[in-house]
């Protein structure tokens, strides 16, 4: 089914000497993984590695009008060049100066801020802002963001801390 497709090609192409036709569908393979090395250094959006199939194709097309032999050889051998590129290109981005390269292994901060005030569960505190549902609270070492459960709440409500997630301070009504 496949070679019967890519044999229809234009009368200038079936013409050429079959040699020839090898000799193009290797310019175009070679394009072809040109344009795909070219990937992993220029933002295209996923132009060339569409350019860089459509060389693929066509390459695939030429030696099938050579040879069906050549053809399916170029069928297997498309895949082969992919799995030597693609790898090689994402490892070429892992160690470019353009990919960060920095972890977060320190204290990250804001998750932290509830232990530094001293607020745990069951801690009592007011509201300095309306609650719906995320406001502020007062408790003895200072103020922090919350997140009240059951409902809003009014500036002045007394609350009660629930739970501690992360940066995300869980209170109800007192």
């Amino acid at each position: 089914m496949i070679d019967r497709v890519l044999l229809e090609l234009p009368e200038q192409v079936v013409a050429l000497d079959p040699w020839a036709q090898v000799a193009a569908a290797l310019g175009l393979l070679a394009i072809a993984a040109g344009l795909l090395v070219v990937e992993f250094f220029v933002i295209s959006w996923g132009m060339l590695t569409f350019a860089a199939a459509a060389c693929a194709f066509g390459a695939c097309a030429l030696a099938f009008a050579a040879s069906p032999a050549i053809g399916w050889l170029f069928v297997a051998v498309c895949p082969l060049l992919l799995l030597a590129i693609v790898p090689w290109g994402f490892r070429r981005m892992a160690e470019s100066r353009a990919v960060p390269k920095t972890e977060i292994t320190a204290d990250a901060g804001y998750r932290h801020e509830a232990e530094r005030l001293g607020i745990v569960v069951g801690a009592m505190g007011e509201l300095v802002t309306d609650a719906l549902p995320t406001g502020r609270a007062h408790f003895a070492g200072g103020d922090i963001d919350v997140t009240a459960i059951g409902g809003p709440l009014t500036r002045g409500a007394r609350v009660v801390v629930l739970r501690i997630e992360g940066a995300i301070v869980a209170v109800r009504p007192a």
